[in-house]
């Protein structure tokens, strides 16, 4: 048994002896064929032709075409026209791996790949969003290409929503932050995460609540002031503080991107991502006034008698938002908000203090004659004569007599 064993054990080594530089064998052989092997005709990589090379060489003439490829950023075309630069630093190229999946002939792009991180910072202040330029930088780079145009892309994706307004400085330096913002299917839209001047966020709050209630966009939060401010119409308050704050979530299946284009002291917000299936839009109904009151308040520290307007009052209101959803079977509404604003009561204020007592008058005592006194006579005259004495006496014509005619 032991003889036996070790001759098994001999056997062994022989074989592995002769298998090991045989499989080297082989394997040397397969490698100096596939270096020695050429490309067939008319076969080019990123439009370097590499016919009749071996991989090495091939791999040479890729290695100076990239060379010379970095020697100049990316021209990219932006939607609006203008025009602008991203260093080439952005993309890799695997070579190695591009060579080995040529099996025939024909035209092969540079297997490429694209730093999203290096691309961020090109990004910023640009109405493009890297969704947007990512995949036409690694199609551009693949073929050693510099010009990159985005047309295709704004075909495929559409103005969905959109508002504009006049920015304060702080106002535009949150906008500057959330261009180019991407939200995925079931992402989050947080104003709070773009600023903290809450003041600024508040004024824009009001116009994004309005371009996101005509879409199919969830609004996760928005809390309304107590009074509606100057200048906000009904409806689409929103206040952004400490406590409070504005989201909104990506219902759909398809990503957005929100785009902020200067367009002199005015911006533009867009909402940009593919065609909803139905129409949204956002309308305020129900709208209803509150009378306000009047109260009447006293105080001693007015003078007696008088009042004062203390609070002027206001008429409350209160409306609901809908967010109208319309298709070829007809309307159907959503409540997205309900505000109610109570009236301000009018205050008047009236002195406490009573009024001073008047003053005392006199009381009128009648008087009447003395019966013992003559009565006045109602003829005064100093003479004792019979006063119609003295009228002139009526004399009495007669008649004369008249003549008989004959």
């Amino acid at each position: 048994m032991k003889r036996y064993g070790m001759h098994l054990i001999i056997l062994i080594g022989l074989v592995v002896l002769v298998t090991l530089p045989t499989i080297g064998l082989v394997n040397y052989l397969d490698a100096s064929a596939e270096s020695s092997a050429t490309y067939k005709e008319n076969t080019t990589v990123a439009g370097v032709d590499v016919s009749g090379m071996t991989k090495e060489e091939a791999n040479v003439r890729l290695d100076n075409a990239i060379k010379d490829f970095n020697t100049a950023p990316f021209s990219i075309n932006l939607m609006d026209g203008t025009v602008m630069e991203v260093g080439k630093e952005v993309v890799t190229f695997d070579v190695s791996n591009t060579l080995d999946s040529i099996k025939d002939k024909g035209a092969y792009p540079l297997l490429t790949s694209v730093d999203e991180t290096k691309v961020e910072p090109y990004l910023e202040g640009q109405p493009v969003t890297l969704t947007m330029i990512a995949p036409a930088l690694m199609d551009a780079a693949s073929m050693l290409e510099s010009s990159v145009t985005l047309e295709q892309v704004a075909a495929e994706s559409e103005v969905v929503a959109s508002f504009t307004v006049s920015p304060t400085p702080a106002m535009q330096s949150a906008l500057d932050r959330m261009n180019g913002f991407e939200m995925a299917a079931g992402d989050i839209f947080s104003l709070k995460s773009f600023g903290e001047d809450y003041e600024a966020l508040t004024t824009l709050g009001s116009s994004f609540y309005r371009m996101f209630a005509a879409t199919p966009f969830a609004i996760l939060e928005r809390v309304p002031h107590e009074t509606l401010p100057s200048g906000v119409e009904l409806g689409y308050d929103t206040k952004v503080d400490e406590r409070s704050n504005f989201a909104v979530q990506n219902r759909e299946d398809t990503s957005y991107a929100i785009l902020v284009l200067n367009e002199g002291g005015s911006v533009t917000v867009q909402l940009l991502g593919q065609p909803f299936d139905a129409a949204f839009e956002a309308r305020v109904e129900e709208v209803k006034a509150v009378p306000h009151q009047k109260v009447v308040r006293f105080s001693s520290s007015l003078p007696s008698g008088s009042s004062s307007v203390t609070q002027s009052g206001q008429d409350g209101q209160s409306g609901k938002l809908y967010r109208v959803t319309v298709t070829e079977e007809g309307e159907t509404m959503e409540l997205l908000g309900f505000d109610f604003y109570a009236p301000t009561p009018e205050i008047v204020t009236k002195s406490s203090v009573p009024l001073p007592p008047p003053d005392p008058v006199e009381p009128v005592i009648p008087t009447f004659p003395d019966e013992d006194e003559e009565e006045e006579d109602p003829f005064p005259n100093d003479s004792n004569d019979d006063p119609f004495e003295a009228e002139p006496p009526v004399l009495e014509e007669e008649p004369a007599e008249e003549e008989a005619v004959g």
